[in-house]
């Protein structure tokens, strides 16, 4: 999950979209019960897992890189407006951008021999 760059991309382009649906309903009207019971259109959960997991690696990252990321990809800004907002150029927000996606990637990679003990191969 949220393993490449391409899937950071994704995943904040898409991190509104169901508290903020294009179409249809969040609830499910059929006869005055959902799915199942449920009240709720079964898509406002698709994705919770990974909208979380974004959540909590941008925790991690410098707040200039969350205000780009959450400008750019959430709220849709352009980037001219983003580097007038940061008093910076055109040229450094789309830097800033592009090294915050690739570290939210990063954050969820892990090494197979992270947990090795170096002193066990001297």
């Amino acid at each position: 999950m949220l393993d490449t760059y391409a899937d950071v991309e994704r995943a904040l382009g898409c991190y509104a979209d169901h508290f903020q649906p294009r179409s249809g309903s969040l609830t499910v009207l059929t006869g005055g019960r959902g799915v199942g019971g449920f009240p709720f259109h079964p898509a406002l959960l698709d994705g919770l897992e990974e909208r979380d997991e974004l959540r909590r690696r941008m925790a991690c990252l410098p707040d200039e890189d969350v205000y780009v990321l959450v400008r750019w990809y959430i709220e849709g800004a352009k980037p001219e407006a983003i580097a007038k907002e940061l008093a910076r150029s055109p040229r450094h927000v789309y830097r800033r951008r592009c090294q915050a996606v690739g570290a939210v990637a990063a954050l969820g990679r892990t090494d197979d021999f992270a947990d090795a003990d170096v002193a066990e191969f001297v």
